[in-house]
């Protein structure tokens, strides 16, 4: 027995994700490609923008249904928005609110935590996650390692579980798809018969690998045997149908598999394929280009946006703090700034516009030194110095104190120039309960990324009107898109509500 769990989020209310609509493609025709390959006992088909709780109750509905069953296979999909937080990884649902992340958002391990209890022999995970808002980040490996930690932790054992992540959406022949969808659903029309999911991911790995995108994370704990199904030119046409080629194209396919099957006895399943037209790596690397990078006219636009978004808190926080904003901070004057070079230092390889700087520091050390050797005096002597004398050495050393020179990062340093980067948010208190606060942020940029380092502190207070300076002892990473007039307001607007949960949470412990 199989099932199938598909869900295909569109339309997000906060203000902060944009609506997918390739989502809602993308799980239609996943659905209808299943349902075609292999025979699903149920599939719980989720693409009509159900709230948070909607969905959770659906599939634990669906788990109690088959709780005990012997179930062969377990097929998981989703294409949404996603995100990371508390070292596991959320699908965001409809209603996704950062104030209510835990009601809202499905855990990966919430998830993990339902397959376990099914038990099926084999479980499919297949996540198309968008980033379109912006994501704390802490290394290239985090999913990745999460994924593993949680199928680990949960006992899973027989597993493929295919992730990717995009910044936005592509357009296959005028109908819109997500990138990794599409490339899934055309490694299917590349085979015939009894495929394997090891088949198509290969195809997948190649497909990213050639067009220069980042790869997928394939985690496989499986025997590379196991069948996705058995695809037919049928399965081909819902394909092709989803992703508007012409009629031509399909009875082009049709007419050369007549003329195969009148010619040999050529299995209907091994038709020939329409041909697909190849780009060269000219336009190859101009639609990449497009696709991934913006120029300097786009960044000096989002700092500008972004500085202006940032400097507006809600009404909550400014009726008990005063709240100062600074722009265009000198690099000496962020603390811990080596904490960011060190970061820049282990990233090189992204060629981030900045550069780690470097400060020196002498020590001693006590080191014993050779003498030089004396004159000889004999025959003896020179007959051992030539070797002809045995091996000893009679070389004469003396203690001695070395002065050497430690270089070390201590900062770091831009090598583009802009006004206005560096903001320091200052939050002075109207009321004597609420604590002074510091708020820092810096970003990282280049050509194709941008990460905001953002530390913020409680200072102590000297007195009424003066407070300690703030060390930025921690950094956060998050990384942005610019790529949309809305990406500024969705930047400033995940630092604020951190920053206000972060608040609201001090203010719990000292009213409790």
């Amino acid at each position: 027995m199989n099932l199938a769990i598909i869900i295909g989020v569109e339309k997000y209310k906060s203000s902060s994700f944009d609506d997918l609509l390739a989502c809602k493609n993308d799980a239609k025709v996943i659905g209808e490609v299943l349902n075609d390959v292999k025979e699903i006992k149920e599939t719980l088909f989720i693409n009509n923008n159900e709230a948070g709780y909607e969905v959770k109750r659906k599939i634990s509905d669906l788990v109690e249904k088959y709780k005990g069953e012997d179930i062969d296979e377990l097929f998981f999909y989703f294409s949404g928005h996603g995100d990371r937080y508390d070292d596991d990884f959320f699908y965001l649902l409809s209603d996704f609110d950062l104030t209510k992340r835990e009601s809202t958002g499905l855990r990966n391990s919430e998830v993990d935590d339902w397959i376990k209890t099914l038990s099926p022999k084999l479980c499919v995970k297949i996540v198309d996650a968008c980033f379109s808002g912006t994501q704390y980040i802490k290394s290239e490996s985090n999913t990745e390692s999460e994924l593993k930690k949680s199928a680990q932790k949960y006992g899973l054992n027989d597993i493929y579980f295919w992730f990717s992540s995009r910044e936005n959406q592509t357009s296959f022949a005028g109908k819109e798809f997500s990138r990794f969808t599409e490339s899934i659903l055309t490694g299917i029309t590349e085979h015939s018969g009894d495929v394997r999911y090891r088949e198509i991911m290969a195809y997948v790995a190649d497909d990213f690998s050639n067009k220069g995108d980042s790869k997928p994370i394939f985690v496989t704990q499986a025997d590379n045997i196991e069948k996705f199904g058995h695809v037919t030119t049928a399965t081909h046409k819902i394909i092709y149908d989803a992703f508007g080629l012409d009629d031509s194209d399909i009875e082009s396919s049709e007419t050369v598999l007549q003329t195969s099957m009148n010619d040999s006895d050529v299995n209907k399943d091994e038709a020939i394929l329409p041909e697909k037209k190849e780009l060269s790596v000219f336009e190859l690397i101009k639609i990449k280009s497009d696709e991934i990078c913006f120029n300097e006219e786009d960044l000096l636009k989002f700092i500008e946006s972004f500085n202006k978004n940032i400097s507006e808190w809600d009404d909550d926080l400014q009726s008990v703090y005063e709240i100062e904003t600074e722009f265009d901070l000198r690099i000496y004057q962020v603390p811990n700034r080596a904490k960011i070079g060190t970061w820049l230092d282990k990233n090189k390889r992204k060629n981030y516009f900045s550069e780690p700087t470097y400060g020196e520091n002498t020590y001693k050390v006590e080191e014993y030194k050779a003498l030089p050797k004396k004159p000889i005096k004999n025959t003896m002597a020179l007959a051992r110095d030539m070797g002809l004398w045995g091996d000893e050495d009679d070389t004469e050393y003396k203690l001695e104190n070395v002065t050497k020179t430690h270089k070390y990062i201590d900062g770091f340093d831009y090598t583009h120039y802009s006004e206005n980067r560096i903001s320091k948010v200052s939050f002075k208190p109207k009321v004597e309960l609420a604590p002074p606060l510091s708020l820092h942020i810096v970003p990282i940029y280049s050509n194709k990324h941008m990460v905001f380092h953002v530390a913020y502190e409680v200072l102590k207070r000297n007195d009424w009107k003066s407070f300690s300076q703030p060390k930025c002892t921690s950094w956060k990473m998050i990384q942005t898109n610019i790529d949309s007039i809305e990406a500024p307001v969705s930047a400033s607007d995940k630092i604020q509500t951190e920053v206000k949960l972060w608040i609201e949470g001090l203010f719990k412990n000292s009213v409790e």
